[in-house]
């Protein structure tokens, strides 16, 4: 599982349009965003960051979790990208 998240971090980071830090930690990948307006950019983050993990892991054997955290504030959400149905 740890290799999927490092690769998953490293497509992200390649590919993330908003600015922000990208990082593994404790089972989860953690985007930190800053300079948005959290509420309502969040579909945005969460759409954007589930067609990047689709475009290069399309078949996955395990579930992502993933924190979106707004660096400066008390925002955060937490959501599940589940595992490939095959």
């Amino acid at each position: 599982m740890k290799k999927l998240r490092s690769k998953v971090v490293k497509a992200l980071k390649r590919e993330f349009t908003f600015e922000c830090t990208i990082s593994s930690r404790m089972n989860q990948v953690i985007l930190n965003v800053k300079n948005i307006d959290f509420e309502q950019h969040l579909g945005q983050l969460i759409q954007q960051t589930q067609q990047i993990i689709d475009k290069y892991f399309p078949q996955r054997e395990e579930h992502l979790c993933l924190v979106i955290r707004e660096i400066g504030g008390n925002n955060q959400n937490t959501f599940k990208i589940w595992k490939s149905a095959y």
